[in-house]
């Protein structure tokens, strides 16, 4: 991860709520987060990224961004939350206009929660970061699914 962390501009953390509630036509009922439904979520927010950044050409041509996702809170008994350096935005999107697309679409989800932060990224020291409950005993945490590697590193 830390060869290609130079491909990544931006650090971000998006939560989830620990539940959703679901109408029916037997009624509502609360449907509980778990691991897979937090895979889930995420990939439904990185197509919902991909379109708004790259329009058809996400479905088109599989223009993406690149991210490293990893799911944290499963061991740490804490809220699931991912941790994501995401990077290949368009160049002329400002960052400002990045952490607005990345909170629309992280909001259209059904388990979006409402705290999202994107920041610039300025060093390496992220993807260590994101990383820290990697291990072992949780190698579960890389959401190697939803992981999309920079162009650069696939050749």
């Amino acid at each position: 991860m830390l060869a290609n962390a130079d491909s990544y501009t931006h650090a971000v953390t998006l939560t989830l709520k620990p539940y959703r509630l679901v109408l029916t036509e037997r009624g509502q009922f609360r449907e509980a987060l778990d691991e897979m439904k937090a895979q889930t979520n995420f990939r439904h927010f990185l197509n919902r990224l991909n379109a708004n950044v790259f329009g058809n050409a996400a479905k088109r041509y599989g223009k993406s961004v690149s991210v490293l996702p990893i799911l944290e809170g499963q061991l740490s008994h804490k809220l699931l939350h991912y941790h994501c350096a995401i990077g290949n935005f368009r160049d002329d999107l400002s960052d400002s206009a990045i952490a607005s697309i990345i909170q629309h679409a992280w909001q259209q989800t059904p388990f979006g929660n409402e705290q999202v932060d994107v920041q610039p990224m300025r060093s390496a020291r992220w993807v260590s970061y994101i990383a820290k409950e990697l291990g072992s005993s949780n190698s579960v945490a890389f959401d190697l699914d939803s992981a999309r590697l920079p162009a650069a590193s696939l050749t």
